[in-house]
């Protein structure tokens, strides 16, 4: 698969994952994070592979799971949602439709729903149940070639005693491929921790971890997207984390993925993967435009969600303002753009 890849998309790969692991919160951990996970792809570009998988293991119809969301400030409640997380799954879930007409189902805490409902509407998608998908499906009025750009939202429980049946619900239909975007992952002993050691409240966490490792034993190919070294998936880089990494023994997580995408802000390696599907695709638009992306920031602060880093109820991901997520957007498009059309660059009009 990887040898048919143009010479084009590989450089346009190769450009986007330098962008989301440049260390944009000056934290420390990506540089650490990327190397061993490219390192563990076979030097291929994190992105870009995740892109292909997604393209070549799915068809129109199909479904796509996409999970997210995490009780970032679990004492406070379940309900207390990040920016980082949601804005990113929103945006590859409006990105897989447009590039396979998958039909994308985003997981995330049953109180969090809101938050993704919000997000998924300000990329035009429009979120909705398994049950108001199958009765549209099944509709003797419904129109062919005129059904709209959906994803389907469902709340994972986070009983521990429940998450079986949850996990059945979900592979039933067939997922052709399975991502966690910035979701803290279960260690052995069945804990989640925040990136400097402290546990959260595991009875409030979607139990998504045993969806990923039931998945991907039955073939389900799984993809991974953190920033820190305790989210879900960082189990394949885990020697890295316990040894490189504050807290690292804490915090890393037990399941593993069959691709782990390391990016500086969860968001921007799902952007990341997007670019790459625009690229293989041809298609510009498969990434999400700028300006979407205050809409998705505003979009999350009305429904109450926070900067990880600060707390605070504003339009920040991870410490850095809109004007920057909004830049790392823009930069992915120039990437695509030029990629695609090298000989344009320095073309001159002729008088």
């Amino acid at each position: 698969m990887h040898s048919n890849i143009s010479d084009s998309a590989l450089k346009i790969g190769l450009a986007v994952d330098r962008l989301i692991s440049v260390d944009m919160s000056a934290r420390g951990f990506i540089t650490v994070l990327y190397e061993e996970s490219l390192k563990l792809n076979g030097g291929r570009p994190l992105c870009l592979t995740a892109a292909q998988e997604i393209l070549s293991r799915t068809t129109e119809g199909q479904h796509v799971v996409i999970a997210t969301g995490l009780p970032i400030r679990g004492w406070f409640g379940a309900e207390m949602a990040e920016n980082d997380g949601p804005i990113g799954a929103a945006t590859l879930a409006r990105a897989t439709y447009l590039a396979t007409r998958a039909v994308p189902v985003v997981l995330c805490e049953a109180e969090q729903v809101h938050v993704l409902n919000a997000c998924l509407r300000a990329t035009g998608m429009t979120p909705t149940t398994f049950e108001q998908y199958d009765a549209a499906l099944a509709s003797p009025r419904r129109v062919p070639g005129r059904d709209l750009p959906i994803a389907i939202v469902y709340g994972f429980t986070s009983d521990a005693a429940k998450a079986d049946a949850d996990c059945e619900t979900i592979l039933a239909r067939k997922p052709t491929v399975m991502v966690s975007i910035e979701r803290q992952g279960v260690n052995e002993h069945g804990n989640y921790h925040y990136g400097r050691g402290e546990e959260n409240v595991p009875e409030l966490m979607a139990k998504i971890d045993r969806l990923f490792e039931l998945g991907k034993e039955r073939g389900v190919y799984t993809i991974g997207v953190g920033d820190g070294g305790n989210e879900l998936g960082m189990a394949n880089v885990g020697q890295v984390v316990r040894e490189k990494l504050p807290f690292g023994e804490k915090i890393v997580p037990s399941v593993e993925v069959s691709l782990l995408v390391s990016a500086c802000v969860s968001n921007f390696g799902c952007y990341g993967i997007e670019a790459c599907l625009a690229a293989l695709t041809g298609k510009q638009a498969v990434l999400h435009p700028i300006e979407q992306e205050a809409m998705l920031v505003d979009a999350c602060v009305r429904e109450g969600a926070v900067d990880g880093v600060t707390g605070f109820v504003e339009p920040f991901v991870d410490a850095l303002p809109i004007q920057v997520c909004a830049g790392i957007t823009g930069i992915l498009h120039a990437i695509v753009k030029n990629g695609l059309n090298p000989s344009k660059i320095f073309q001159v009009e002729q008088k």
